[in-house]
């Protein structure tokens, strides 16, 4: 999705206007997106919610069966389903860590979005140089985004360590024939639901039993992936 990211600079970007009406072709490659801990409740209601090996304890909104395609733009560039989550949203701005300077980092752009390049819309400073209040308003969405994707990472840690996350199958019928997926993590509730009643008790007082069964629930939404039928049913 992203095809370059610098640093945002005056010197190198000040004549730069950024389009809101833009497609969301931006995004059609995209197979998968992580989700904060305050998306998914939205995100369970259209999208399945799913983990993935190997890579950081994230809920993901999986959105093909298929890499490199995603089942959830149009061919006129618009999304399907009135919730879009927030690292689409935010784009073509994000943030960077800076080298050897822990927890800081840096705003930057992806200057070859076609955000930019009708020369129209927002500007990114002001006449003095420093960031317009668009641009303010979009770091303090990317700081807060970066500290609830902290915040669930930590709060799944915890079902991570204990083997709660594991492979998992989910079957669905599609016009009466029976439709497996497999190839994708998910927690054990079988597993979860053993605990003692303490352990569950924290879980429902920090939140994350909400979540659990909010990914749970998602996976209903699989039956969106047969109509039209994806081309593969394994996730790569």
């Amino acid at each position: 999705m992203f095809k370059k990211i610098e640093p945002l600079q005056h010197s190198k970007h000040k004549d730069l206007r950024l389009s809101k009406n833009v497609s969301m072709a931006f995004a059609n490659d995209v197979s998968s997106v992580r989700l904060s801990f305050s998306e998914v409740r939205q995100a369970s209601r259209y999208y399945p919610i799913v983990f993935f090996e190997n890579l950081p304890c994230l809920p993901h909104a999986l959105l093909s069966l298929q890499a490199g395609t995603n089942m959830f733009v149009d061919d006129n560039g618009n999304w399907k389903t009135p919730y879009v989550p927030a690292h689409f949203r935010l784009y073509p701005f994000t943030l960077a860590r800076i080298q050897e300077q822990e927890g800081q980092f840096s705003l930057c752009i992806d200057p070859d979005a076609e955000h930019f390049k009708s020369g129209m819309g927002e500007p990114l400073f002001t006449a003095d140089g420093e960031l317009s209040d668009f641009v303010r308003n979009i770091l303090k969405s990317l700081e807060r985004y970066q500290k609830e994707i902290n915040m669930t990472k930590n709060l799944l840690k915890t079902l991570d360590e204990q083997d709660m996350i594991t492979e998992r199958a989910f079957t669905c019928r599609v016009q009466e024939k029976e439709k497996r997926i497999d190839g994708f993590m998910g927690v054990d509730m079988e597993k979860l639901l053993a605990m003692d009643d303490s352990s569950i008790a924290g879980y429902v007082k920090s939140g994350l039993m909400g979540m659990v069964y909010e990914h749970s629930h998602s996976l209903y939404n699989f039956s969106y992936f047969f109509s039209p039928a994806p081309k593969t049913e394994k996730l790569n």
